[in-house]
């Protein structure tokens, strides 16, 4: 009678593997959209030195190293058995996907039409990134799966 939590157990490890996959593909986007702000010139300079962009830049530079972070705590809670584990592979497979398919989208808005075709990495990148969002459960289940395991009456604080 524990077939199928014993099943739901295994997903675990591969909503860490996704978020990793989201994570990859997010520093890649990342990387491309610095060489680019570098490369490309407007107005007689080059993209980089307008601050509006440098923002887009820094925003994804923080959320992609959150949720490097968060991968990194569930994992650490998985290998060592902790009996939430589960929620936090499934918060960090929800939130490193959402963030490495914002930092794709936005290195395709720095981009321009460039990054949208297929000459360039970033298109695969992006698609990449979306399909993470639905793999090993999608984000919206992560939010039940999230949400259900705050409110059991055994529930710890998982927000420490």
């Amino acid at each position: 009678g524990e077939g199928f939590k014993i099943a739901m157990k295994g997903l675990d490890g591969g909503r860490i593997n996704i978020a990793c996959c989201s994570v990859g593909a997010a520093q890649g986007a990342l990387a491309q959209a610095q060489a680019h702000l570098h490369a490309r010139r407007q107005f007689g300079k080059s993209l980089a030195s307008f601050q509006a962009l440098q923002f887009k830049l820094a925003d994804m530079a923080t959320e992609l190293v959150a949720a490097r972070q968060m991968v990194r705590l569930a994992a650490s809670k998985l290998d060592a058995g902790a009996r939430d584990a589960s929620t936090y592979c499934a918060m960090a497979k929800r939130f490193a996907t959402d963030a490495g398919f914002m930092v794709c989208n936005e290195a395709l808005q720095l981009h321009g039409g460039y990054g949208y075709i297929r000459e360039y990495p970033l298109e695969r990148l992006m698609r990449d990134a979306r399909v993470h969002q639905i793999l090993e459960g999608t984000n919206e289940i992560m939010r039940v799966i999230i949400a259900r395991r705050m409110l059991e009456a055994d529930a710890p604080d998982v927000i420490r």
